[in-house]
């Protein structure tokens, strides 16, 4: 880490652990099973500008530049984020019943309850920063603040079959004009004109959003799991359906990549997380614990008409056979 950055987090405090990558691609299980470990405890989507940080206020936060210097706005937000701030928006939602809108006047929101719980635990020495909004600030917490990071990744189909249940849409102008200033001229962003009618048709726009997050991370990571650069954090890609398949294996790779213990009531808790139990059917609710979450890869079959399946694997072919080299068949 260059000498001339104040430490941030700062030393001989607590570790930090980023889980991140495309929203809806496995950020929330991936977090969970790793806070499963001896002095870990999950911070939820700080950086969530409905529900995180009242110091965020668009969806998705950039540095302001490729270098070591994230600009004034971004150096506030992530020292409140180590900083396990309790400042939070209270993240009540019109459909929430009377009784969750009143505990979430008293408690606050997911977010606030996480930093409340990390704040009052002396024991909690490792936290799993487990938020999609961060995707594109991995290459600068491992190169510069010396931060791991996982990127979670789900087939683009699962994507976009997820903003089309929930009728997701995101800014993708803002998104796109941020990373053509951090990585002018590369080939994730190109876009054929006839994406410019997408953007508000949210199965679409999790397609686009699905190329520009993974071609990002794409072009600016190295080719394999490791450090961006010499002295940096390591940066660990999850292919969903091999973590599906074979969930134990994967989260051995990972605890010892991280260096977290992977104890028999680590191994027997990750275990039941991931077995084939719960409903098939699409639902509603942005993380629906009914849900089986062996089909989380193939249920989009059900969700996404023939003629959007195809659009989508239009837009995201070229850097789905990039990132398929880097971590194996998505589907």
């Amino acid at each position: 880490m260059p000498a001339s950055l104040p430490p941030v987090p700062p030393p001989g405090r607590r570790r930090w652990i980023l889980v991140t990558g495309m929203p809806r691609s496995g950020t929330t299980g991936v977090g969970a099973a790793l806070s499963h470990a001896s002095g870990a405890a999950k911070l939820y989507e700080p950086l969530n500008p409905e529900s995180g940080l009242r110091s965020v206020h668009e969806y998705f936060v950039f540095p302001e530049s490729a270098g070591q210097h994230p600009g004034s706005q971004l150096d506030r937000q992530l020292r409140e984020v180590f900083g396990v701030s309790v400042r939070m928006r209270r993240g009540i939602w019109p459909e929430d019943p009377a009784w969750k809108k009143a505990v979430k006047q008293v408690t606050g929101n997911t977010t606030r309850v996480s930093a409340v719980k990390i704040r009052l635990d002396p024991r909690v020495d490792t936290v799993i920063w487990k938020d999609p909004f961060a995707s594109f600030l991995v290459p600068y917490l491992s190169s510069y603040r010396g931060i791991s990071s996982i990127v979670t990744v789900r087939p683009p189909e699962a994507a976009a079959a997820s903003f089309k249940r929930l009728g997701w849409t995101f800014d993708l102008d803002r998104v796109h004009a941020h990373l053509s200033r951090l990585t002018p001229g590369a080939a994730y962003l190109v876009q054929e004109p006839e994406w410019a009618g997408w953007v508000k048709d949210p199965p679409m726009i999790g397609a686009l959003l699905w190329r520009m997050v993974y071609g990002y991370l794409d072009t600016v990571l190295p080719r394999s799991d490791g450090p961006p650069a010499a002295g940096a954090a390591p940066v660990l890609w999850s292919n969903s359906r091999r973590l599906l398949a074979e969930p134990l294996e994967t989260y051995t790779r990972f605890f010892k990549a991280l260096d977290l213990d992977l104890s028999p009531r680590v191994r027997e808790a990750i275990l039941r997380d991931y077995r084939d139990e719960g409903s098939t059917e699409p639902s509603s609710k942005t993380h629906d614990r009914a849900r089986n979450v062996t089909q989380a890869n193939s249920y989009w079959r059900r969700v996404l008409e023939p003629t959007e399946e195809n659009t989508v694997r239009q837009i995201t072919a070229d850097v789905r056979s990039s990132i398929e080299r880097r971590v194996g068949e998505l589907a």
